[in-house]
């Protein structure tokens, strides 16, 4: 008898109908709740259309509960600041920004801090449970990420930078503003380079067969200082940022710095997303100063960018319109890259063995920004600035200027084709034998 019940019991167990948490998005509720008031379908007929159950769809209708979905226990963010958050992960990827989870995480921690909010988080910090939440909340989250994701692991290839020029255009259609194409004036490329103070100096001259010949070092070995520089597609240069691995900023680094120029300090000197901010405003002010139209056109290397969530909403709402070149392309679409740093390193290493030549005085942190300032005035001229925004295609703003030949696979394909000439050559000279 007890086995039977046993039995039967389990047969019970097993034919309930169990329900998907959610079968629906807020959309397809609101489309399904405003038919509905509109006298366009029944509650039944909008219940199998939109597979929402019908004591959903009356309870909602009845005003019993909101028409915001809502099952389970309260999340640590609102509806609405949910909603922020998947739009700035959206907008970023379609920026070319994909984000990692840990990012993701980083931002809601920051975001309850900054707000005092109650944090039912351990370790005040979202995890993994709370992210596959978050994404079965926001569906299209996950979808839109994954092809971000995928295209930044792909090849670079002349097809690829042709479709990535394809949805530059694309954007500026969206935010209405293709007439920035037209305005060299309104399109910047920054990007952060490591200015090494100690330089290898190569072949030195000295007696033969005199084997102590000394070259006296120009700065602490291994030690670099990030310089962040910006160019726009006129030929202009944004004042640099020299930022300093200082937790204070000693008097002396101030006092020998250039005028104009714009510093900065981190603990570890490398670029952080709360320095970076600091920068993006001072080149808002910059813009403002020199009366520059907004907005404008920022192009990043996706790798070296620290974009956190408050500097997002500050360009958006100032107008700085920022967008990721094509991953691992810097070589053949970033101007500072092509065409920019290269000269600057080069004057840099004749500074600095000018410098040991006529002194014993090593570079230091205080002494480097007048020196470095050398370098810079010596390099950066409006030509070079302006060629490398046209061999880039940046402006005048064409995939067809693009040097595709930089492109690996495009080498391969040349190499390949030169074998196979050769090898053809090669079989017609013994046959002539």
């Amino acid at each position: 008898m007890s086995e039977n019940l046993g039995l039967s019991s389990k047969i019970i167990e097993s034919t309930k109908k169990k329900y998907a948490r959610f079968r629906y998005t807020q959309q397809q509720l609101e489309e399904a709740l405003t038919r509905i008031t509109n006298n366009d379908l029944s509650i039944n007929k909008a219940s199998k259309i939109y597979d929402i159950p019908k004591s959903t769809l009356s309870n909602k209708l009845n005003n019993k509960v909101p028409w915001q979905r809502k099952m389970g226990p309260l999340t640590q963010l609102t509806f609405d600041e949910e909603n922020k958050l998947a739009d700035w992960i959206l907008t970023k990827a379609k920026l070319g920004f994909p984000m990692h989870p840990e990012e993701v995480y980083d931002t809601v921690e920051i975001f309850l801090k900054q707000n005092e909010r109650e944090n039912k988080f351990t370790k005040g910090r979202p995890g993994k449970k709370w992210l596959t939440l978050f994404l079965r909340r926001h569906p299209e989250v996950t979808k839109r990420n994954a092809e971000i994701i995928s295209k930044a692991r792909a090849a670079v290839t002349e097809e690829a930078i042709r479709n990535w020029f394809t949805e530059l255009n694309k954007f500026l259609e969206e935010e209405n503003a293709l007439d920035i194409k037209d305005d060299p004036t309104r399109i910047f490329n920054s990007d952060e380079t490591g200015v090494m103070t100690c330089l290898k100096t190569g072949l030195i001259l000295g007696p033969k067969n005199y084997k102590n010949t000394y070259e006296i070092a120009s700065g602490k070995e291994k030690e670099s200082i990030t310089v962040l520089c910006t160019f726009s597609a006129d030929g202009t240069d944004v004042p640099p940022f020299v930022l300093y691995p200082y937790k204070r900023m000693p008097p002396a680094v101030i006092q020998n710095f250039p005028d104009t120029w714009y510093i900065g300090r981190s603990d570890s000197g490398w670029m952080v997303s709360v320095v970076f901010f600091t920068y993006i405003k001072l080149f808002y002010e910059w813009l403002v100063k020199n009366e520059i139209r907004l907005p404008v056109l920022l192009f990043l290397d996706g790798h070296k960018s620290h974009i956190n969530r408050d500097m997002f909403d500050f360009c958006r709402e100032k107008g700085i319109m920022i967008f990721c070149l094509y991953p691992n392309s810097t070589h053949i679409l970033q101007p500072c890259d092509v065409g920019i740093f290269g000269p600057l390193k080069k004057n840099w290493k004749r500074v600095v063995r000018k410098h040991k030549q006529a002194s014993t005085v090593p570079i230091t942190k205080q002494n480097f920004a007048a020196l470095f300032k050398i370098a810079y005035d010596r390099s950066i001229k409006p030509t070079t600035i302006k060629n490398s925004f046209r061999v880039c295609g940046l402006y005048p703003m064409s995939p067809d200027a693009v040097d595709y030949s930089r492109c690996i696979s495009n080498r391969r394909q040349e190499i390949a084709q030169q074998n196979q000439k050769g090898t053809t050559t090669s079989s017609l000279h013994d046959q002539k034998r």
